[in-house]
């Protein structure tokens, strides 16, 4: 590489030159798994079949950039490795179900749930982190990490426009005041800083997966819808970015949403409410990730429905048509979820996407 290299505490010395990009590492390998399943398969009067898959994955050997690799050792780019080690498990459920209980009605259900869980068991963390309640050891791939909000600072907190003594200093902003976003001091060091970071809620991923839906006939109408849902999934709203305050960049940047009146003000000053005081400057306090923003994005959605009338055969047969048959469907025409400000399900922080499409639609199949 030929662009320079830096060093420093801050990588604020430069000088121009060559230096070394990735480091040959002669004895890397493939990362390996170990894995492990237990099912049953069972069935029940013809009508009824469950299966049952526990499994359990050990993964060793992780291949990764290290992270734990002084500044002082002078790599530019640190080694990779053979380093890490992460176990999963969770258990796989699915059930269907067929019965025709006359010559006029028949009915059948499918339904089916996952459950899976990980853990860090090993990772290459800094000496000073390790232990700590910033590690990401021992918890989740993916863990979302952030500050505990304990409600919002009040006029009583203040004196002279300063801090009463004894309340931990934050250091995310020198102005603090009223209506502002008020933090837990995790590591008892008497400041709110980088150090209070800890693991909140879970992470995006959905550990919770499910579905379950039926189809029925009567004669010649049938029925038929099917559910989708997850939980155990989480977001943090705004993802710490300062654009998702209303005001940020003197009010050039962010957009207050349609809850513009769910706010901190003095003549409301509520701890329920959704935004903390807003400025129209850069609010670095109040952005940043915590349990404020944190949000539960579990959800349940009528995936699809459709209802449908086969028209009698000896009918067709009249007329030289085989089979016809008029039905309507819809798709994601309900979503049941305790978060409401956008689908839960877009994959994203700020709603800042088309959102998923419902439709509803008539058709009519016609076999010659």
């Amino acid at each position: 590489e030929t662009d320079g290299y830096k060093w420093g505490y801050d990588n604020d010395f430069h000088r121009a030159g060559l230096w070394q990009g990735d480091n040959g590492i002669p004895n890397l390998t493939w990362e390996t798994v170990a894995k492990t399943n237990i099912g049953l398969e069972l069935g029940l009067w013809n009508a009824v079949e469950l299966q049952v898959d526990l499994f359990q994955e050990k993964r060793r050997d992780i291949f990764m950039s290290r992270e734990s690799i002084p500044g002082s050792s002078g790599f530019v780019k640190t080694p990779w490795a053979n380093y890490g080690k992460v176990d999963n498990k969770g258990i796989e459920l699915s059930l269907m179900a067929n019965k025709q209980l006359n010559k006029n009605l028949g009915i059948s259900f499918r339904g089916s749930f996952t459950y899976v869980s990980n853990k860090i068991v090993e990772k290459d963390e800094p000496a000073t982190i390790i232990g700590t309640n910033r590690a990401r050891t021992g918890h989740a791939v993916g863990q979302l990490y952030g500050l505990i909000a304990e409600g919002l600072f009040t006029e009583d907190d203040f004196i002279d426009g300063k801090l009463k003594p004894g309340l931990p200093e934050q250091k995310f902003t020198e102005q603090l005041r009223p209506g502002d976003i008020r933090y837990r001091d995790i590591n008892g060091d008497g400041v709110i800083d980088d150090l209070d970071q800890c693991p909140i809620g879970g992470t995006e991923d959905p550990q919770i997966v499910y579905g379950f839906g039926t189809n029925m006939r009567y004669k010649n109408i049938d029925f038929g819808f099917f559910f989708q849902g997850n939980g155990k999934t989480y977001r943090i709203l705004g993802g710490g970015e300062g654009y998702f305050l209303p005001g940020s960049g003197n009010g050039a940047m962010g957009n207050i949403y349609s809850n513009v009146d769910d706010r901190w003000t003095v003549e409301n000053p509520s701890q329920d409410v959704f935004w903390p005081r807003l400025t129209a400057g850069d609010n670095v306090n109040n952005k940043y990730v915590s349990t404020w923003w944190l949000r539960n994005m579990s959800m349940l959605r009528l995936k699809n429905v459709e209802v449908g009338y086969n028209f009698p055969s000896v009918w067709m047969k009249k007329i030289g048509i085989q089979s016809a048959r008029l039905f309507a469907s819809g798709n994601n025409l309900m979503t049941f979820s305790g978060f409401k400000m956008w689908d839960p399900e877009l994959g994203s922080n700020n709603g800042f996407r088309y959102p998923i499409m419902k439709s509803v639609s008539f058709g009519l199949d016609i076999n010659f």
